[in-house]
């Protein structure tokens, strides 16, 4: 009797970690969507049809599909979305790509502005900048 429910507890242990996995990566699709056409965004009234601010929104909601490990420099960046510190990541990282700093600079227009957002609104630039980093760092793509 003791076998069966350790072989069912492993088995279970298994299942949950597979599915944990794949669930954890499951809108890396999505953002990438996103990403590559910012028209394919829910509309958000704050952006007023800014198609860039409302991508930059759309991939802000999905920053808990960042891997946790991801890294660069050494940095943690999931933490500083989960943390909402859209300073540390507006200060410690430079976006490469003409596509990533105009979605970036759609999202600072509205959720940051340069600073003088409301902690709610600077922890959506942050979620927004963890995945534009992730996006431009990770082959993802």
């Amino acid at each position: 009797m003791n076998k069966r429910i350790n072989h069912f507890l492993q088995a279970g242990s298994l299942i949950i970690g597979l599915l944990g996995a794949t669930l954890g990566h499951a809108d890396v699709g999505s953002m990438t969507k996103v990403y590559s056409n910012p028209q394919s965004a829910p509309q958000v009234q704050r952006c007023k049809g800014n198609s860039k601010c409302n991508a930059f929104y759309a991939l802000a909601k999905d920053w808990q599909s960042i891997p946790n490990n991801f890294k660069l420099d050494g940095i943690n960046v999931k933490a500083y979305a989960k943390d909402g510190d859209g300073y540390g990541l507006w200060k410690g990282f430079t976006l490469n790509s003409d596509r990533a700093i105009a979605l970036a600079n759609a999202g600072d227009a509205v959720f940051f502005r340069g600073g003088s957002s409301s902690k709610a609104d600077e922890r959506i630039y942050a979620q927004g900048m963890a995945v534009l980093l992730y996006l431009e760092n990770s082959s993802a793509r």
